[in-house]
C-alpha cells in the first residue's frame, strides 16, 4: 500500500488538453514523488501550477506498436502506482497518414491504449486511469463511441485491482478548444479540462490510502466528476490532507446517468477557480466531440496519442 508523499504515476498522452493539466496536478501535489510521462517530445507544464520541476521525468518513445512492446517498455513502468492514460486522436490527424483513416483512429484511441495497459499490467502497476468520452457504447452507432467503449473494455479485461474510466461530455479546452467544440459551446455546458485532470489526480489518491472505499471498476461522467472538484475546492479551503475525505458511493457516477449541475450549484469553474488561466498551444481541431487528446500526446494523434 502506498503511504502519502510516496506515489509514483506514469503518464501517456500528456501533451494533450487535459494531459498537461494533469501533468500540472501531479507534479503540484504532495502525494506524488515521482511522475514519468512517455511522449515523442517534452511537453510544459501549464504556469498556473505549482509544479515541482525534479518531480517530472519525460521519456521519448516511439509509439509504433511494433517497437512499443513489453519488452522494450516495460521499464517506464515498473514500480508504480498508476497509469494514467489520455491517448486518442483525431480524424483529421489519422487522414494524414498511410492507410484507412479509420484504421488510424482505432490504432490509437484502441491498440495503443490497452497496448499501454498490457504493458503496466506486466509490470505490476494497480491501477489503471483512462479517459475515453461520454456516450462510449458498444453498439453505438457512431464509431468513434464503439473504439472508446472497446478500449474501455480491453483495459478492464486484464485485471486490474482498481480501473477508474473518465466519460467527460463536450470538453472546454480554453483557446485550445476544437472547432466542433466553440460550436456546441454556444449552446451546452462544457466540462473544463482542470476540472477531468483534478478528479483523475484526487481519485487516484484516495484510492491509494483508502482504497476499500471503491469498486474495482468505476466510470465517472460529468456530474461524478463535479464532485470530485466539490471534494478538491473543500479540502483546498479546509487546508486538509486530501486522504481525509472521499466521494460517498452515491458520487461514483453509473456510465448512464450523467447530468449537468443545477443551476444555483457551484460549477465546475467555481470549484477550479484556481485554474482559470489558459490553455497552451492547441492540438489538432478534432470533428470528435469526446474527451480524449491525440497519440503520445502529440496533435498528430494519429502518429502519438494523447488527451
Amino acid at each position: 500500500m502506498a503511504t502519502p508523499r510516496s506515489l509514483r504515476a506514469v503518464v501517456v498522452g500528456g501533451s494533450g488538453a487535459i494531459g498537461k493539466c494533469l501533468l500540472g496536478e501531479l507534479t503540484s501535489s504532495p502525494n506524488f514523488s515521482e511522475v514519468v510521462s512517455l511522449g515523442r517530445r517534452e511537453v510544459a507544464v501549464p504556469e498556473r501550477y505549482r509544479a515541482s520541476g525534479d518531480k517530472l521525468k519525460q521519456e521519448s518513445v516511439d509509439f509504433d506498436l511494433e517497437k512499443f512492446t513489453v519488452e522494450s517498455s516495460k521499464s517506464y513502468f515498473e514500480e508504480k502506482d498508476v497509469l494514467f492514460c489520455t491517448l486518442g486522436t483525431t480524424r483529421s490527424a489519422a487522414s494524414q497518414q498511410p492507410g484507412n483513416t479509420t484504421e488510424n483512429v482505432r490504432r490509437i484511441d484502441v491498440h495503443l491504449v490497452v497496448r499501454c495497459a498490457q504493458i503496466a499490467k506486466a509490470a505490476g502497476v494497480p491501477h489503471v486511469s483512462l479517459v475515453t468520452s461520454q456516450g462510449a457504447s458498444a453498439t453505438s452507432w457512431i464509431s468513434y463511441m464503439r473504439m472508446k467503449a472497446e478500449a474501455e473494455n480491453g483495459v478492464q479485461e486484464l485485471g486490474f485491482d482498481r480501473v477508474a474510466i473518465w466519460r467527460p461530455g463536450l470538453l472546454k479546452r480554453g483557446s485550445d478548444a476544437r472547432f466542433v467544440e466553440k460550436f456546441f459551446g454556444l449552446f451546452m455546458k462544457s466540462m473544463p479540462v482542470e476540472d477531468v485532470a483534478c478528479a483523475m489526480r484526487l481519485e487516484a489518491e484516495q484510492w491509494a490510502f483508502k482504497q476499500a472505499e471503491f469498486e474495482a471498476v468505476s466510470r465517472y461522467e460529468n456530474r461524478a466528476i463535479w464532485d470530485f472538484c466539490q471534494v478538491n475546492a473543500q479540502l483546498q479551503a479546509s487546508v486538509s490532507d486530501p486522504t481525509s475525505a472521499l466521494p460517498t458511493a452515491s458520487s461514483q457516477q453509473e456510465p448512464e446517468q450523467q447530468e449537468a449541475p443545477q443551476e444555483g450549484t457551484s460549477t465546475a469553474q467555481e470549484e477550479s477557480s484556481t485554474k482559470q488561466e489558459p490553455e497552451q498551444k492547441p492540438t489538432d481541431e478534432d470533428s470528435q466531440p469526446g474527451g480524449d487528446e491525440t497519440a503520445g500526446g502529440e496533435e498528430t494523434k494519429a502518429e502519438e496519442p494523447v488527451a
